[in-house]
């Protein structure tokens, strides 16, 4: 889809990805469901179980079934913002690791090798708050890009605010 056929919408950046990059399956003990309305541009959040709202967030059973009326009963208004899949997560950290975030190359392959499956346990074994940081920073401008892919190939450009 070209720039020019694409609906331009106003979108509050932080809530956005903090439903954007979620790990929903592997830290959601209470499954939730993350909207973007396409006129406001603000995340509408909506337990799957009424009652663990009231439970976990303290939101009203009621509210949330109201949030969850009010999405179904305006599909076109609404976009499900899925989070990203825990493999996703390790594909940035892999993304890092392949790019050039050092010239040092000894020090690039004992990062590498700190890597065995475990992001935190990567974090953990790497010990430089530095390479953590550079891992940050990548991760997101990473994340900001596959942001902006998933809006455009719903038919979205976004306009951060």
């Amino acid at each position: 889809m070209s720039h020019s056929n694409l609906r331009k919408v106003e979108i509050d950046q932080i809530q956005f990805c903090m439903a954007f990059d979620r790990d929903a399956i592997f830290h959601d003990t209470y499954p939730q469901y993350a909207y973007l309305d396409l006129e406001t541009g603000e995340m509408v959040w909506v337990f799957e179980e009424d009652q663990h709202a009231e439970d976990v967030a303290g939101i009203a059973a009621e509210e949330n079934a109201a949030l969850r009326e009010r999405v179904e009963a305006e599909p076109g208004r609404f976009l499900e913002v899925p989070g990203l899949d825990h493999g996703d997560h390790h594909d940035v950290l892999r993304q890092f690791l392949k790019s050039n975030w050092t010239d040092d190359k000894e020090r690039w392959s004992q990062v590498w090798d700190a890597y065995s499956g475990s992001i935190g346990r990567w974090k953990r074994a790497v010990g430089d708050e530095t390479v953590v940081h550079a891992y940050y920073a990548f991760c997101e401008r990473r994340m900001q890009e596959m942001a902006d892919e998933f809006l455009r190939e719903k038919g979205i450009e976004p306009v951060w605010r």
